[in-house]
C-alpha cells in the first residue's frame, strides 16, 4: 500500500500528488489550473483553522468524513492520508465500520447521521433526496455543515478518481524508455 507520511504531509503542495505517490506528475501538466483548483479547495475544505465559520465541522470532523469517503471508495492510501488528521476519538474504527458500527453507535446520533450522508454520497450520490438532508438536520446538523460534508465527499471522490489514474498511468508506463511523457 502507498501511504504519505506525516513529513510529506506537511511540505506538500499538491495533495493528489501526494496521495497518489507516483513518479512522474506529467499528465497533469498540460492542466496547471485544474491541478491548482484542486489544491486550493483541499485546503479550503480541509486545511481550516480553528475560528472556521462553520464550527460544527471542526478540521478532525472533516477528516473523519475525508476518510470514510476514501474508505467507500477503496482508496487505502487517501484512507490512511484523512484517518492520520480525524482528530476524533475512534476514528479508525469510525471509517471502517461506517454508521452501523460499535464505534458510531457510541458517537452518537448526529456522527451516525453523518457517516450514513457521506456513504450515500459516495456510493449512490443521486439517490440522496430531501429525506435524508432532513435527516441530517433531526440529528442535529446545521444547513452550512451539511453544505460542507458534501463538499468534501465531492472533493476527495475526485481526488481518488484521479489518483487512480495516475496510479494506473505510471504503472503502465513503467520501464517506458525515459523521455517519454506519458
Amino acid at each position: 500500500m502507498r501511504r504519505p507520511t506525516t513529513a510529506r504531509k506537511e511540505a506538500m503542495s499538491d495533495v493528489i500528488l501526494t496521495i497518489a505517490e507516483v513518479g512522474s506528475d506529467a499528465p497533469r501538466d498540460h492542466r496547471p489550473a485544474v491541478r491548482a483548483a484542486a489544491q486550493a479547495a483541499y485546503e479550503a475544505l480541509l486545511s481550516v483553522p480553528a475560528e472556521d465559520p462553520v464550527p460544527g465541522v471542526g478540521r478532525g470532523l472533516r477528516h473523519l468524513v475525508a476518510a470514510r469517503a476514501a474508505w467507500v471508495d477503496g482508496d487505502a492510501a487517501a484512507t490512511e492520508f484523512y484517518l492520520d488528521g480525524a482528530d476524533v476519538p475512534e476514528a479508525s474504527a469510525l471509517v471502517q465500520e461506517g454508521p452501523d458500527g460499535e464505534a458510531a453507535a457510541r458517537a452518537g446520533r448526529a456522527l451516525r447521521a453523518a457517516l450514513r450522508y457521506v456513504d450515500l454520497l459516495v456510493a449512490r450520490p443521486a439517490a440522496a433526496t430531501a429525506d435524508d438532508l432532513n435527516g441530517l438536520r433531526a440529528a442535529g446538523w446545521s444547513a452550512a455543515e451539511i453544505v460542507v460534508m458534501g463538499q468534501i465527499v465531492g472533493l476527495v471522490t475526485y481526488q481518488t478518481r484521479v489518483v487512480h489514474a495516475l496510479r494506473v498511468l505510471d504503472d503502465a508506463f513503467d520501464g517506458a524508455d525515459e523521455g517519454v511523457n506519458p
